[in-house]
């Protein structure tokens, strides 16, 4: 990132220094290490005055809702405002073109087998194409990519894990937003975190209710490789059984089961969901290798524990 340790003020409207902004330290913000703060000053807006300095020190804390609070910024603000040097805009500007034109190439690859941006390109365009639909997200990596290539187009229409990082609240999500909304649900699931509360298709299936259940299936918690460092016979605690068929516990409880290996067999598995409106669970076939650890926390790992 080139503006949050750029930046000399920031403003956190709702958002809050958890694990998704790095704790407000770190290299993300221009410290030394993990553990060094960045030397920025901070506005913070949150309706818990509990947020308030819990990583590092809020310069000037307001407490209360967004809308009230922004109000009363824009009306002390007034209309004579100084303007950000056009330098600095420019650079910005620059940057994020770069980004963007990065991750449309990235976007666009087609790799065999399929990894999470080849998978969630296709999750975009069926978002796109259907503005009304709810899009229910949890995982590790399965939330961290879906919330960085998936676009929203109308409010309130993404529901994930918000800011604690638990997992186990896809299906209800997904059960809740059927019924509230009416309109077709989409629930983008890794697959350790579909395994939470997986058994709520049988729910999905009894009300005929209109979700499509994509698992990004990559045989693991990050990634289905991992050894087991102790030894033994037993594969690593975050390995799954392989190749799982997940599509056909959807189909015992008599909803539609998908097996898709490319972005075609899922973009027709999708399309075809949000047409028919049946319970719908697809197993997408990822990369086993395609995952990281997620929220950027590998350096925050006991030094003694890497070693072994």
């Amino acid at each position: 990132s080139y503006v949050l340790p750029e930046a000399d003020v920031v403003l956190l409207i709702g958002a809050r220094l958890n694990w998704l902004l790095s704790h407000g330290k770190g290299k993300t913000w221009g410290g030394k290490s993990h553990k060094d703060w960045g030397g920025q000053k901070f506005i913070q807006i949150d309706i818990a005055a509990t947020e308030m300095d819990s990583n590092v020190r809020i310069d000037a804390p307001v407490v209360g809702d967004i809308g009230s609070c922004v109000a009363a910024l824009l009306a002390g603000i007034g209309n004579n405002w100084a303007k950000p040097p056009v330098e600095w805009l420019s650079a910005v500007s620059e940057r994020k073109n770069k980004n963007v034109a990065k991750m449309a190439e990235t976007l666009a690859r087609d790799p065999k087998p399929m990894n999470f941006h080849s998978a969630l390109n296709v999750v975009r365009d069926i978002v796109k194409a259907n503005p009304d639909a709810m899009l229910v997200n949890e995982g590790a990596n399965a939330l961290d990519f879906t919330r960085s290539i998936v676009d929203m187009y109308k409010p309130r229409k993404r529901l994930d894990v918000g800011t604690w990082g638990v997992m186990g609240i896809g299906m209800g999500f997904a059960v809740a937003a059927a019924v509230e909304s009416g309109q077709p649900v989409i629930a983008i699931e890794g697959d350790s975190a579909f395994g939470f509360s997986g058994m709520e298709v049988e729910t999905i299936c009894r009300y005929n209710l209109p979700v499509c259940v994509v698992i990004l299936n990559n045989n693991g918690v990050y990634r289905g490789t991992d050894m087991n460092l102790s030894g033994g016979a037993d594969v690593a605690p975050t390995v799954f059984v392989k190749d799982a068929r997940y599509e056909r516990l959807m189909e015992a409880f008599g909803g539609v089961g998908v097996y898709a290996t490319t972005p075609a067999e899922l973009r027709k598995g999708m399309e075809e969901a949000i047409k028919s409106r049946k319970p719908t669970l697809i197993n997408a076939i990822i990369d086993e290798t395609a995952g990281t650890e997620s929220g950027r926390i590998t350096s925050l790992n006991p030094a003694a524990s890497l070693k072994k």
